[in-house]
């Protein structure tokens, strides 16, 4: 499985080139603003959901199903309009205000400063309803192979980049308000997310309210957002719930630094990039708050598998390590993006991962960011580019990537 994909010791990013790279992206979204179509506009349609349903209940007569979504979604994008409008998603939103609010904590430019209170305001109009505490879920409905996810059902997997841009705004602004909703977004993790007593003594966190499904990267998330709470207001109940699945999620990692997407058996199993990077991410921004050494070993032994089996010889990102299904993506610029706000998060303890960030933003920008500003979404196993953008996915990440970058190197 290992491929080596670690990259040269220096990197040289030339600042002149990021800040042209970010103004021409803002210059694009300007013009186009903060609504998009989605990767899933095709399977959360009612054909699609049709499809996904076949497909779980006999793979065998859902295959066609399976391969026209996946020609839809790769090789002919643009007819996804067909199935949906352009919309909001609170994970797009949360990253375009992270990145405007490092913009400003650099230039203290209040231009962007208003534009990322505009997206806050903006994101408190869609969160779920039925729900005292703060929470979102996606704008569309989706199929799994446990049934239909309903529109605005909230999960700990997108409702956390919510609450970090509350807390960086009040960190920058001393703003009450978003403290309150930080705090508001906190006490929906601590309370309403289901626990499951693993066999092996450990408590695993549901990736939503309504079910009680066991994801690992739905755990780190919980933790990383608690153990943020615990710091922004000293009170023990977050540090604790937030140690519990900490203590779950490493135990599920692997011999080799892995961690597989769910806790079963690995035949069912997939191992991806961006998942890798949230877990990693997560439990970085755990450690920043408890200065657990177990946690940083886990990290550094997470890292260094990430490092050598998701990555290409010609350090890109390879985007699956062990694959559940076929999926046809060579290059995935979630994945891209992931990865730079990794490398930068963890600078001070991996000189390497910085290393790899600056590579990675370098190589995006010089070979992946179109003349009108915005980023090729993936190259596909055949080579092919899919230019549809989509703000979900990577746009916004990959715009408060190269803000991180940025930040980190002024």
């Amino acid at each position: 499985m290992e491929n080596n994909g670690r990259t040269p010791i220096k990197t040289v990013l030339n600042i002149d080139k990021l800040e042209k790279s970010l103004d021409n992206f803002i210059s694009w979204l300007n013009i186009n603003g903060y609504t998009s179509y989605d990767r899933m506009d095709f399977w959360s349609s009612k054909s699609g959901i049709f499809s996904k349903k076949v497909f779980y209940k006999n793979k065998i007569l859902g295959a066609p199903f399976g391969i026209f979504g996946l020609i839809l979604e790769n090789f002919l994008p643009s007819l996804q309009k067909m199935f949906a409008k352009p919309h909001r998603e609170i994970i797009g939103d949360s990253h375009l205000a992270l990145g405007y609010l490092n913009l400003y904590s650099i230039t203290y430019n209040n231009n962007y400063l208003e534009k990322a209170e505009n997206l806050l305001r903006e994101i408190i109009s869609y969160r779920s309803p039925n729900y005292s505490d703060l929470c979102w879920g996606y704008n569309f409905s989706w199929q799994t192979q446990n049934g239909l996810w309903e529109k605005k059902t909230p999960l700990i997997t997108i409702t956390p980049y919510a609450f970090w841009a509350f807390k960086k705004h009040f960190e920058i602004t001393n703003n009450q308000d978003s403290l309150n909703n930080a705090i508001s977004i906190a006490n929906f993790a601590l309370e309403k997310l289901n626990q499951i007593k693993m066999p092996n003594g450990t408590y695993c966190s549901s990736y939503s309210p309504v079910t009680r499904d066991i994801v690992i990267n739905a755990n780190s998330y919980r933790s990383a957002v608690l153990f943020d709470a615990y710091k922004l207001t000293s009170e023990d109940k977050y540090k604790i719930a937030a140690e519990r699945n900490i203590e779950f999620v490493l135990s599920y990692q692997g011999t080799n630094g892995e961690w597989y997407y769910e806790a079963k058996p690995p035949n069912d199993n997939f191992i991806d990039n961006f998942h890798t990077c949230f877990v990693l991410r997560n439990l970085y921004k755990c450690y920043l708050v408890n200065n657990d050494q177990i946690l940083l070993r886990a990290i550094k032994k997470g890292y260094n598998f990430y490092i050598n089996n998701l990555f290409y010889s010609d350090g890109r990102p390879k985007h699956f390590a062990k694959t559940k299904y076929f999926k046809l993506r060579k290059y995935e610029m979630y994945d891209y993006a992931e990865g730079i706000i990794l490398g930068t998060l963890l600078k001070d303890e991996i000189p390497e991962a910085f290393e790899k960030a600056k590579f990675l933003a370098k190589d995006l920008i010089n070979n992946f960011q179109t003349k009108d500003g915005y980023f090729i979404t993936r190259i596909t196993s055949f080579g092919t580019k899919h230019k549809v953008p989509y703000l979900r996915w990577p746009q916004a990440q990959i715009f408060n990537a190269l803000t991180e970058i940025r930040k980190a190197i002024n």
